[in-house]
């Protein structure tokens, strides 16, 4: 296990893929900044929290995982590294965690790469102090990264292909994204629609006043729909994400991320203990 974790580190410390993805999380968090510093300098009494730019890049670091996790392992595949590595007497469990550790380390570099322009940027006091406690900050590095970073590999250890590894695996990462966007919202959605009032002039000149009665919002999810859609939008990393973006960090989201890892981990690697490498 030893030799191939030392093998795989010192490949991925070459690859030009995992560096660009560095430096597009750094890149990033720059443009972040950029895009905000008009409304910053027009309202100097008020510093944008640091916490704010370091949640919108746990949104979106998963696409440049799924995408450098794609590549790294498609690039195995294609050049037969993995074959070569089961023949010379590695086992595929030890092939998989390998892959998964050194993946893993990847994700959390490029996710660090994008939060150290966060905080030198609120070191030198262009954006407000963080606020978020280190035991948060911890949360959203593990599910943003270990957890996805095991579902990306998954995708990637299954599908021997780069090309179509690499396409499944951003299509996954966007799809979770919008999923978590979408039940987030039908989640928030009031039981019942308040009253209200509508004024309006009449044919002869005189102001009519209606009142609209309070209705059940035929949006609001109950019942096992309900029950079924949170129990997704507290255990998936991207709706985890989100509820920590909105100040809704729970104990039970720590169990609940390893519990994706350990799934996902272990599907994968009963998949390529039987996949035929060719």
């Amino acid at each position: 296990m030893s030799k191939l974790l030392r093998a795989d580190f010192s490949r991925l410390f070459k690859n030009k893929i995992f560096w660009l993805g560095v430096l597009f999380m750094a890149g990033f968090a720059a443009f972040l900044l950029f895009t905000n510093w008009d409304y910053i300098h027009r309202n100097p009494d008020f510093l944008l929290s640091s916490d704010d730019f370091v949640f919108a890049g746990a949104n979106y670091a998963g696409i440049v995982i799924a995408i450098v996790i794609g590549i790294f392992v498609g690039t195995d595949y294609s050049n037969g590294t993995i074959r070569n590595k089961i023949i010379i007497g590695h086992s595929k469990t030890a092939v998989y965690l390998s892959n998964l550790i050194v993946c893993s380390t990847a994700a959390v570099i490029m996710h660090l790469a994008f939060i150290a322009v966060i905080i030198g940027c609120s070191a030198l006091g262009i954006i407000g102090e963080i606020v978020t406690p280190a035991g948060t900050m911890a949360w959203v590095i593990l599910t943003s990264v270990f957890a996805i970073s095991a579902m990306m590999l998954f995708i990637s250890m299954i599908i021997p292909k780069k090309s179509a590894g690499v396409v499944t695996a951003m299509v996954l990462s966007i799809f979770m994204i919008v999923i978590a966007n979408s039940v987030d919202y039908r989640l928030s959605a009031p039981e019942y629609i308040m009253p209200y009032h509508v004024s309006f002039m009449s044919d002869d000149g005189t102001e009519q006043e209606v009142e609209q009665p309070t209705v059940e919002n035929p949006k609001y999810l109950s019942g096992i729909k309900r029950e079924v859609c949170q129990f997704f939008h507290d255990t998936l990393p991207a709706d985890q994400i989100m509820q920590i973006n909105n100040a809704a960090c729970r104990a039970d989201f720590i169990p609940r991320s390893c519990a994706v890892i350990a799934v996902t981990t272990g599907a994968g690697i009963l998949i390529f203990r039987k996949k035929d490498l060719k």
